[in-house]
């Protein structure tokens, strides 16, 4: 195993029942890469990203975390690795009946047992880094889909991720808010967060990604810098897919 990785993914499948999701999967993430996972709807990148963290569980091969096997952990080992595995999500998660302010500290004071005005104080920091510092005191029905995720990733910041999963966090939102949540994304890779993004947003891909890797069928069949894979993708799969996106 390459002695930097952060994580590594070794033939890792995922079945339900007869239906193979997932493909012998192999990939690495090491510290401060944006990965960006493309591919047509269908092909397996949520379920990939959810087996990073366990919240799936493979079927077969292994998924390593700073050199140690995820599925040898204990309930205490999962809970601290997802800690520092966080996760955005398609539609925010954020509890409605408690303020931004509140949804922001309620991890860090029971899961990192901070005290209340400490949590208080990160929260309100982060929100600043998201561009919401005057909304800590509202309540997340009142904000439009772009700010509840752009609180939704300040909220996976509180636990001092070592890597953000992002799964397509920009789908469920009107087109005019997307380029704000991925503003907010695109300043974290700047700041050197190691982040696995499952996209359709291309421009990001291309833009922000250290490495692309496309998805179709249940399989990684291609990975490569975004240059070299929207310009000159090397499988038919990714060539069709691509040409269909972009145009090209």
């Amino acid at each position: 195993m390459p002695s930097n990785a952060l994580i590594e993914v070794n033939k890792l499948e995922k079945k339900y029942g007869d239906n193979e999701v997932l493909k012998e999967i192999d990939g690495v993430v090491e510290p401060g890469q944006v990965i960006c996972v493309i591919g047509p709807s269908g092909s397996g990148k949520s379920t990939f990203l959810r087996c990073l963290n366990l919240l799936e569980q493979p079927t077969a091969g292994h998924v390593m975390f700073e050199g140690k096997d995820t599925q040898s952990f204990t309930e205490d080992e999962l809970t601290t690795m997802r800690e520092r595995m966080g996760m955005v999500f398609q539609n925010f998660n954020l509890f409605p009946n408690m303020t931004v302010l509140e949804n922001l500290k309620l991890a860090p004071i029971r899961v990192k047992h901070m005290s209340d005005a400490e949590a208080g104080e990160k929260a309100l920091n982060l929100l600043k880094r998201v561009g919401l510092g005057e909304k800590a005191d509202v309540y997340p029905a009142s904000l439009s889909g772009g700010q509840q995720q752009r609180v939704a990733i300040a909220r996976a910041l509180a636990m001092d991720p070592e890597v953000l999963l992002f799964d397509e966090p920009t789908s469920a939102l009107d087109p005019e808010m997307v380029g704000e949540v991925l503003a907010v994304m695109k300043e974290l890779a700047e700041e050197g967060m190691t982040m696995v993004v499952v996209t359709h947003e291309m421009g990001f891909a291309r833009e922000v990604a250290d490495q692309v890797w496309f998805m179709a069928d249940g399989y990684i069949l291609e990975k490569n810098e975004p240059n070299e894979l929207f310009n000159h993708p090397q499988n038919e799969r990714t060539q069709d897919f691509i040409s269909k996106i972009i145009g090209n």
